[in-house]
């Protein structure tokens, strides 16, 4: 039987493009909205949201399971997006950062949320992920899952986890994208001190670079759900 939400996300994606700036897989959209549904995650974020990608599925299995809402953080700023820890690639992120148009990116992706029908769902916080996390802090909130994929040096991603982390409930889930770059890797050794792995996926060939952690849970529920995710991953 056709799964609706994998259906729906399916649809929305092939309306979104991938390019140097960075993407989402089809597959890997489905298992953080497939974690939403089956835990009933009501209070999500995703960090580097750029053109929407990782942020509208999250969007749908709200609007079709949880009732709930995703928060999208970025700034959509050529100056929040520089990035010099990766030298293979710095050239490209240069050029890629003094020629995108981040203001219309930013009104894109509202636009997509209204004609998707996902605005009731998502909160877009147009911030850096520092400035959110404080702004998070004092109004009380608190996350069922956090996607990392902001700003890729190592200083800025150990500062997501480390503001992040702890507003991830008991229960709650961690992905962290490109976890095969060796500035990120430091991040993910950290997670990977408070939070148990549940999914390693690095495919280049199908766009995947990710991995998904559980913040607590018992080693026999971990690998359970680290199979289920495994399948999901690569049907």
């Amino acid at each position: 039987m056709p799964d609706e939400l994998l259906g729906e996300i399916e649809n929305v994606l092939a309306q979104v493009p991938i390019d140097f700036g960075g993407g989402c897989s089809v597959r890997k959209a489905f298992v953080m909205a497939w974690l939403i549904r089956r835990f009933c995650l009501a209070t999500t974020v995703d960090i580097g949201v750029y053109r929407g990608r990782s942020l509208f599925p999250q969007a749908i299995a709200h609007r079709l399971a949880t009732g709930g809402v995703v928060y999208g953080v970025d700034p959509w700023s050529a100056e929040e997006a520089a990035e010099s820890d990766n030298l293979a690639l710095r050239d490209a992120i240069e050029h890629f950062v003094a020629t995108t148009d981040f203001e219309g990116l930013f009104q894109e992706v509202t636009l997509k949320l209204k004609e998707y029908g996902l605005a009731r769902h998502t909160r877009i916080v147009r911030s850096t992920s520092a400035r959110a996390a404080s702004r998070f802090v004092d109004d009380g909130v608190a996350f069922d899952l956090v996607h990392i994929d902001g700003n890729h040096d190592t200083s800025a991603v150990l500062r997501d986890v480390r503001l992040y982390l702890p507003l991830v409930r008991p229960g709650g889930f961690v992905v962290m994208d490109d976890v095969s770059w060796d500035s990120v890797r430091p991040a993910v050794r950290e997670v990977a001190c408070h939070a148990r792995l549940l999914l390693h996926r690095v495919a280049p060939e199908r766009g995947d670079d990710y991995a998904v952690f559980q913040k607590g849970g018992s080693w026999l529920s971990v690998a359970v759900l680290s199979r289920r995710l495994r399948r999901l991953a690569h049907p």
